[in-house]
């Protein structure tokens, strides 16, 4: 019988294990076990690592000769109507905690 071989390819040099803490407690939020089989999160982080990649990518190709910004993924997931949704809910809660941090700094300097 042979051993039982790792799947999916190792992670590259720099990133490894960048997302597995990460996506081990999202595999457990979704309904996986508290402690998930290595592979599995082997797998799941080289989709995601891939995922980001290629959306960089087409950012950059999106964005020619200037800089890339918000803007350029905003028009990559113009067609995916929740992914937009989730990316423009997260840039308001950005600015949201930006407001309460200047806030909350203001106040520690009246004091």
């Amino acid at each position: 019988m042979d051993p039982i071989k790792p799947r999916g390819r190792p992670p590259k040099a720099g990133s490894k294990g960048a997302f597995t803490k990460d996506i081990r407690l999202l595999m457990y939020g979704f309904g996986d076990e508290p402690n998930p089989a290595t592979d599995s999160i082997n797998v799941m982080e080289e989709l995601v690592t891939d995922y980001i990649t290629e959306m960089c990518h087409k950012a950059s190709d999106v964005a020619k000769d200037r800089k890339v910004t918000v803007d350029d993924f905003k028009f990559l997931l113009r067609n995916d109507s929740k992914k937009l949704a989730r990316v423009e809910e997260l840039l308001h809660m950005e600015q949201e905690i930006k407001k309460a941090r200047q806030n909350f700094d203001v106040k520690d300097i009246d004091e």
